[in-house]
């Protein structure tokens, strides 16, 4: 019966991925009614022989390279793509953001400016202009070496079917590209509730979708019109937040403390820093934290924990701020050469939902963590100030009104600091009645994650064996 199984291919890019698949128990689930053969985009020892010690088969991504001119031809298509089809303000709220922190001489920008100006105006004078170049794109990348390579290897899979957290990864969207031409069923769960509008043309519409909420599935059907018919989007929640709905997955608040080692007698403040690619100034709010510490404007009944983002180092924030006998950091698993590349284990999720749980206070900026503080019902604290660029303080408060981030900002769930004073006035206000805060947490978690019973994997799961067996 084993040897009958669907020969699924998973692909493994990240912790992520791994997250999402393999510790929600999604990947065991599947072994059921299908044979997974796992795709891993790097090497990680302990990973691989994991998996190979449950009988999961493993095999590697081959290197994806394409030439010049097909990555120039890609970017143009990912400007119409950006510009006529996602039709998100998203994207010009977070261009006009990082555009301050651009470290190219002027010189440069405004020739790329200029190139983009040129070709914006192209698809929009030009109406044909896009299909030429999709029509240019198919061509050339039945030239290109990386396609024959993929080939070669999925022949070897002898794959029957694929299922993705990550679709709009080059990789993947080749993968799926390839098994689409000969047939063979894709199916994606969209990862995060902010991918569907930040991320950059695919070249194929996956045959289902499984989506956290309603606003997720109405982006979809948007963008890509053959969706729009019943049955191709399973609303199924956020697997990867059923871990907030089990105890077994958190420590008691002793062991937690003593893990992290952090002061018995003293209540947690939680400052859960976001990525530095996208927030590089972020550090200035921990800052102004220890800075009213010091200056005895909260109560030293508190202390801070700060938690690092995977995708950033804990080293830039120590070095910006500075130790302190109120703050504790708390750093991430990081890839040594990518930070994405790294394993997430057990210890790391239960570190997290310990953490959610036992502090008092969350803060956080254009984070989805303020959905994972809600799904606590802990009072949550939002930055919305900018000292160190003032005058771009105006495009830092756009952030907020991304389109994936607009249902928290309804669910009024997030109390907004104005400036660096109504910030620490807001800590102190909630240490004094944190439960005040709290009332519209339900709201932003129904919002957002739609489910909050812990049963999104087998939600998921359950689409995706329907959509491979039935």
């Amino acid at each position: 019966m084993e040897n009958l199984k669907k020969r699924i291919l998973v692909p493994i890019v990240g912790q992520g991925s791994i997250t999402h698949i393999i510790r929600t128990g999604m990947l065991d689930s599947m072994s059921e009614f299908c044979k997974p053969v796992v795709a891993l985009i790097w090497k990680e020892e302990d990973l691989i022989n994991e998996l190979k010690r449950k009988g999961y088969e493993v095999t590697f991504f081959p290197p994806y390279k394409v030439s010049p001119e097909y990555a120039s031809l890609r970017y143009k298509i990912n400007l119409w793509y950006l510009q006529h089809k996602l039709k998100t303000p998203s994207v010009n709220i977070q261009r006009n953001y990082l555009a301050q922190f651009g470290k190219n001489r002027k010189s440069i920008k405004l020739r790329k400016k200029l190139s983009e100006t040129y070709y914006k105006l192209r698809f929009k004078l030009q109406g044909g202009y896009i299909r030429e170049l999709l029509q240019q794109e198919e061509i050339l990348m039945q030239k290109e070496q990386v396609l024959l390579e993929y080939k070669s290897w999925l022949k070897l899979l002898n794959i029957y079917g694929l299922f993705t957290v990550t679709p709009f990864l080059h990789e993947v969207d080749l993968i799926a590209r390839l098994l689409k031409q000969q047939k063979i069923p894709v199916i994606a769960s969209i990862h995060s509730f902010d991918n569907v509008t930040k991320r950059g043309w695919q070249s194929v519409v996956f045959d289902r979708y499984i989506v956290w909420n309603k606003y997720n599935k109405a982006e979809l059907q948007r963008i890509y019109k053959p969706l729009q018919q019943d049955g191709l989007i399973t609303i199924a929640g956020a697997p990867q937040f059923d871990f907030h709905y089990n105890e077994a997955f958190s420590w008691s608040r002793q062991e937690w403390l003593e893990r992290k080692g952090l002061p018995s007698d003293k209540k947690i403040i939680l400052f859960s820093g976001g990525p530095v690619a996208l927030l590089p100034d972020e550090p200035q709010y921990l800052k102004a934290l220890k800075e009213a510490f010091e200056n005895g404007e909260i109560s030293k009944d508190y202390v801070i924990l700060f938690r690092c983002h995977p995708l950033d180092k804990v080293e830039r924030w120590k070095q910006y701020v500075g130790e302190s006998p109120f703050i504790f950091y708390d750093s991430a698993p990081n890839g040594a050469k990518k930070l994405d590349h790294a394993n997430v284990l057990k210890d790391d999720i239960m570190n997290l939902m310990s953490t959610l749980k036992h502090t008092e206070i969350h803060i956080n900026t254009i984070s989805t963590m303020c959905v994972d503080g809600s799904a606590f019902k802990k009072p949550q604290i939002g930055p919305y100030y900018d000292e160190v660029n003032p005058s771009k303080e105006d495009l830092f408060r756009r952030m907020y009104y991304q389109e994936h981030y607009v249902p928290i900002m309804k669910s009024d769930v997030l109390n907004l600091a104005y400036t660096k004073a109504e910030f620490i006035d807001l800590v102190n206000r909630l240490i004094q009645n944190p439960s005040a805060y709290t009332a519209n947490c339900a709201r932003c978690v129904e919002e957002i994650i739609t489910y909050s019973d812990g049963q999104s994997t087998s939600r998921a799961v359950s689409a995706i064996r329907n959509f491979f067996v039935a």
